[in-house]
């Protein structure tokens, strides 16, 4: 089977993905085909959850299975989880709270042989600022590093705190008074 999804970012901009996933892919699998489609990086967690068409969140889909016999995304299918709903949550990233509306659109029954098939992309989800100063600090060797990058990339730039000019006036006379 072939169910065609319709992903929608949690955004102010327009983001959407429409695809064609194989029906007997994991949610697991199917995560981890979307995240480069929204430019996300791996290694968090994520979770989908079931939804009314009115985007009330319902019962959740974890990423791994906390107790025997418990559904998660490594044991249910994108089939399976469509079955008894045509509209899904998917969260990832609990810290930034990536959040995505999933609403299936149509099945076949016959399937393809690909994996999943992009079919149209609107938008792009905003740049996070923080990885882009990791990123781009961290291709520099950090002995080649300004004290000010490496407060920036490990976001320790703000712990500081700032000097009024009546601050530094007094430490230049204090310095004067050693004379």
């Amino acid at each position: 089977m072939e169910v065609y999804l319709r992903i929608i970012a949690d955004t102010q901009e327009t983001v959407i993905r429409e695809l064609r996933v194989k029906g007997s892919a994991t949610l697991l699998n199917f995560q981890e085909l979307v995240l480069p489609l929204f430019n996300l990086s791996e290694g968090e967690m994520g979770s989908f959850y079931f939804s009314t068409p009115d985007w009330d969140q319902g019962n959740e889909v974890p990423m791994f299975a906390m107790e025997d016999g418990m559904s998660s995304m490594e044991n249910t299918t994108v089939e399976d989880f469509f079955k008894g709903t045509n509209h899904g949550l998917y969260v990832y990233n609990f810290l930034d709270m990536n959040i995505f509306y999933v609403e299936k659109t149509k099945t076949e029954d016959e399937e393809g042989f690909e994996d999943f098939v992009v079919l149209s992309s609107v938008g792009e989800l905003p740049a996070n600022e923080t990885t882009e100063t990791t990123v781009t600090n961290s291709d520099k060797d950090p002995s080649q590093m300004s004290e000010t990058e490496i407060n920036a990339l490990y976001g320790l730039d703000d712990l500081e705190p700032k000097k009024s000019s009546d601050e530094d006036e007094e430490d230049d006379l204090r310095e004067d008074s050693y004379y």
